[in-house]
């Protein structure tokens, strides 16, 4: 006999041990979602989940989590005649990746697991108040776009009779959706110069505009002078991300870079009106001006009979008229660094290029 209870004692004391152990907190990867392989505590406890809806609440608005903010999530937990109560909730994405990350708010109930990726009842959280438990903890949406997330649930319901058996295992999901935050810009204006004295169509693009759901206002302000203005004659929304604006230059408009918004989106230094009186194509395609930028040299290239000159981005002539000898290398070393117009006269029309010196 005393060999059969050296036995039974062999058995009963691991298995106590074990109780002790998961009554501090699950030993993880339980919570019965897909990254933890439908597992819950009914690999250790006798029965069959149960599936509960409602025991995950949370701060989350309807619409959706954010990314990079930070939320409450509650898992409650009733049975009756419960005597010991735990659980464990995880965070996933449609796939059963992990995501975010947990901050502990409640140590002496709770506590993190499996890797950090969960959180789980302590020995000081595992006592129901009637019939009920309840935990609480933060969670913190991934910094990027993540889509859809699940929070699983598994609960514990023990009846503490120091066994396995009679215990109800419970369940719960919530799946919150993504709120997509947009970053609305102008991508470019095409093109992206226009000649004093001039009408023409402007197509203003944009990413991550949704601008069929109203402009109010499109305009062009002198970058170095917000009070000079260049409004539209009129404009079109073509679809969210276009605009084709109606731009008619006066002949004495401010030289110069101009940013570009629409409503209180703003792309700097996006339009320059130029200084040109007539553009030929023909005189377009002879004429060619690089490097572009450049430091110390620019090299023309200009159609026979050509004259040229330099003028600064505020209308300073910085030289004369000078006739070209179809193939120019002009000294621009002790230019100070900015924007520069050159205007090629040609039988009797004009034309300008504008180059950077830096």
């Amino acid at each position: 006999m005393k060999t059969i209870y050296k036995f039974l004692s062999v058995l009963i004391i691991p298995s106590i041990l074990i109780l002790y152990s998961y009554s501090s907190g699950s030993p993880g990867g339980k919570t019965g979602s897909i990254g933890d392989g439908g597992t819950t505590c009914t690999q250790c406890h006798a029965g069959t989940a149960s599936g509960q809806s409602g025991w995950i609440t949370t701060n989350i608005p309807s619409e959706g989590y954010t990314t990079g903010e930070t939320y409450t999530i509650t898992v409650t937990g009733t049975h009756s005649g419960v005597v010991k109560m735990g659980f464990e909730v995880t965070a996933e994405n449609i796939s059963g990746s992990k995501k975010g990350s947990w901050t502990v708010t409640d140590a002496g109930r709770t506590k993190l697991a499996n890797a950090n990726s969960s959180v789980t009842h302590t020995s000081g959280g595992n006592t129901p108040t009637g019939n009920t438990n309840t935990w609480s903890a933060n969670w913190t949406a991934p910094s990027s776009s993540t889509g859809q997330i699940k929070f699983n649930t598994a609960v514990n319901a023990a009846n503490g009779n120091g066994s396995t058996s009679g215990d109800q295992i419970y369940t719960s999901l919530i799946t919150v959706d993504e709120v997509i935050v947009l970053d609305p810009q102008i991508v470019s204006v095409s093109p992206d110069h226009g000649r004093q004295d001039s009408e023409e169509d402007y197509l203003i693009t944009g990413d991550e505009t949704l601008w069929l759901e109203g402009v109010a206002n499109v305009m062009f302000k002198y970058h170095d002078d917000s009070n000079i203005t260049l409004t539209p004659q009129s404009f079109t929304v073509d679809n969210d991300s276009e605009i084709t604006a109606v731009l008619a230059i006066t002949e004495d408009q401010q030289l110069g870079l101009y940013d570009v918004y629409v409503d209180d989106i703003m792309l700097e230094n996006a339009f320059t009106v130029d200084i040109l009186d007539a553009v030929y194509d023909d005189i377009a395609s002879r004429i060619n001006i690089y490097p572009n930028p450049t430091q110390n040299y620019l090299k023309l290239e200009l159609p026979e009979g050509s004259e040229y000159r330099i003028i600064s981005i505020d209308g300073r002539m910085m030289s004369d008229f000078k006739l070209s000898d179809r193939m120019e290398n002009i000294n621009v070393s002790t230019l100070q660094n900015g924007i520069y117009f050159v205007q090629i006269k040609n039988n009797k029309e004009t034309f300008t290029k504008k180059f950077v010196k830096k």
